[in-house]
């Protein structure tokens, strides 16, 4: 195991040795501007690996700062960006109510997996009925 800050280990084993692999980054979420964080070191990450397969978790607090950042990240000009969400409740003056990924060259029948487990999930996982998926590309293959 190493102890290093995530984001210095971003930039310091990417790309890895390997020709396939994937990157999770889940960040803390506990300061302001981890969303703009995360859109800069994804795109620094990419320019160094563009074939590595990048999930990235996020949490859904306040939609309108998670549309926010969806479009900031289709608009960096990686291809192949799919943006996968689940909420279980209605908004709540900024309470978790969901979560999201968004997977930059996904594998190639992720989509299709999704279709079915995102609306399962949220049948199984709902505190009200507000309760929603959301799947869809930022951005195509290029």
């Amino acid at each position: 195991m190493i102890a290093i800050d995530g984001w210095t280990a971003l930039a310091a084993y990417v790309p890895p040795k390997e020709r396939r692999g994937l990157v999770l980054i889940d960040p803390p979420f506990e300061a302001p501007g981890e969303f703009e964080r995360l859109a800069e070191h994804l795109v620094r990450a990419h320019r160094k690996w563009a074939t590595g397969i990048y999930l990235l978790w996020y949490p859904i607090k306040d939609t309108a700062e998670t549309e926010r950042f969806a479009r900031q990240v289709a608009g960096l000009g990686l291809p192949k960006i799919l943006r996968a969400e689940l909420r279980v409740a209605a908004p709540r003056d900024k309470a978790l109510i969901g979560s999201g990924l968004l997977l930059v060259n996904p594998p190639w029948r992720l989509e299709t997996e999704l279709q079915i487990l995102l609306p399962a999930l949220a049948g199984v996982l709902r505190r009200d009925r507000e309760a929603a998926t959301r799947l869809d590309w930022l951005a195509a293959e290029k």
